[in-house]
C-alpha cells in the first residue's frame, strides 16, 4: 500500500506538472504546445495503467495521445485548422472519459477503486485544449458535433450510473456524465457557458477528488459492495457518511456547496441556447443528486454491522475527510473568497 501512494503521489505531481504546462501554453497562445503536452500527459498516464494491467484505460489514453499529437503535428507554428481543433476536441472527449468513451475508466473503476485509477479518471487533462479549440473557432459551427454529443451523454451517462451493481462503475458513471457538463461549458458559444464550464472544472476537481476518495475508503472497508442491498456502514463511521453525503450532492451542484455557484453559471449559459438545452442540464444534475443519495443509503443505511475497529476512520482519513467537506462548503458559503467565482459574478 505505502508503494502504491508514493506511484499515486509522483503520479499527481506529474499531472498538475503538465497542468501548469498547459496553461501557460495557452497563455501562450500555442495550441501545438497545449496538444503536445496534453499528449505527453496522456501517454504517462497509458503507461502506469499498462502497467497495472488496466489495458481498457491504457488503450483510450493512448488513443486521446495519438489525437493531441496529431492535432499539434497538424498545427505546428500557426493558427490551428478546423481539422486540428476537430482532433484535439476528439482526443479531450476520449481523455476526459466522456461517454461513449468512458469504457477504460469505467473498466479500471470497476476493477479496483484506488487513488491510481481515480487520479487517471479525474478531469486533469482535455479542458483547456477544448477551451483554446472554442477560442480558435468562435464563429464557426465547426464544433456543434460535439455540443450536441454532449447534451445527449451527459443525461443518459448519468442514467446508467443508477443501474449499476457495483460502487466503481456507478461512480465512473458520476463522472462521465459531470465530465460531459463541463466540456459542454468549456464549449459553450456564451462567455458565461465558457465561464461556467471553467468553474465547474475547477469545483470538481475538487469534490471529485473528495467523493472518489471517501467511495475508495468504503472499498478498504467492506470490500467491493453490492448495491442492490444496504450496508449499515454509518454505526461504525459517521464521518465518512457525512462526507460522502456532502460531496456526492456537491457533485450535483446542491446548494451550499462551491459546484452550486458553478452549475447556476453553467444554466444561465445553458438558457441562451434554448429550452432543451437548459432542461437536459438540469435533468443530468437531478440524475446525479438521485444516484449520490441512493449510494448513501445503500452503503450507510440498514442495519447495522457489528462494531469492528478497522470500520472506523483513522485520524489521517478524518483529516482528510474535513478538508474535502470544509472547502467544498466554504467555497459554497463564502463564494466572494474565490477569485474564480468574483468572475462568474462580474459576468452576470
Amino acid at each position: 500500500q505505502a508503494g502504491r501512494a508514493d506511484a499515486s503521489g509522483s503520479t499527481l505531481v506529474w499531472l498538475l506538472g503538465a497542468l501548469a504546462l498547459e496553461s501557460l501554453a495557452l497563455l501562450a497562445g500555442s495550441f501545438a504546445l497545449l496538444a503536445l503536452t496534453e499528449a505527453a500527459a496522456a501517454a504517462f498516464l497509458a503507461t502506469h495503467a499498462f502497467r497495472a494491467r488496466r489495458r481498457a484505460q491504457g488503450t483510450y489514453l493512448l488513443l486521446a495521445a495519438a489525437l493531441f499529437s496529431a492535432a499539434g503535428g497538424l498545427t505546428g507554428a500557426g493558427p490551428p485548422s478546423v481539422l486540428a481543433c476537430g482532433l484535439a476536441v476528439a482526443g479531450a472527449l476520449v481523455r476526459l472519459g466522456v461517454f461513449p468513451c468512458a469504457t477504460g475508466a469505467l473498466s479500471a473503476l470497476g476493477r479496483e477503486l484506488n487513488l491510481g485509477t481515480l487520479l487517471a479518471a479525474l478531469p486533469f487533462g482535455g479542458v483547456l485544449v477544448l477551451i483554446r479549440a472554442n477560442q480558435s473557432l468562435a464563429a464557426s459551427e465547426a464544433l456543434a458535433w460535439a455540443h450536441d454529443l454532449l447534451l445527449l451523454s451527459a443525461p443518459l451517462a448519468a442514467a446508467l450510473a443508477l443501474t449499476q451493481r457495483e460502487l466503481g462503475r456507478s461512480v465512473g458513471y458520476l463522472l462521465a456524465a459531470v465530465h460531459a457538463l463541463i466540456a459542454l461549458g468549456a464549449l459553450d458559444p456564451s462567455a458565461t457557458g465558457q465561464l461556467g464550464g471553467e468553474l465547474l472544472w475547477a469545483s470538481t476537481l475538487l469534490t471529485a477528488s473528495g467523493f472518489g476518495a471517501a467511495a475508495s475508503l468504503v472499498v478498504l472497508r467492506i470490500g467491493d459492495p453490492d448495491l442492490s442491498r444496504h450496508h449499515g456502514l454509518h454505526h461504525n463511521a459517521p464521518l465518512l457518511s457525512l462526507a460522502f453525503l456532502i460531496l456526492g450532492m456537491g457533485l450535483a451542484g446542491a446548494p451550499g456547496t462551491i459546484d452550486f455557484i458553478a452549475d447556476d453559471v453553467l444554466l444561465s449559459g445553458a438558457s441562451s441556447e434554448g429550452l432543451a438545452s437548459m432542461a437536459l442540464v438540469v435533468i443530468t444534475l437531478a440524475l446525479i443528486g438521485f444516484n449520490a443519495l441512493r449510494l448513501q443509503f445503500r452503503l450507510f443505511f440498514g442495519v447495522s454491522t457489528p462494531s469492528r475497529d478497522y470500520l472506523r476512520t483513522k485520524p489521517r482519513e478524518r483529516l482528510g475527510l474535513f478538508l474535502a467537506m470544509g472547502a467544498v462548503v466554504l467555497g459554497g458559503l463564502a463564494p466572494g473568497l474565490l477569485p474564480l467565482v468574483q468572475a462568474a459574478s462580474g459576468a452576470h
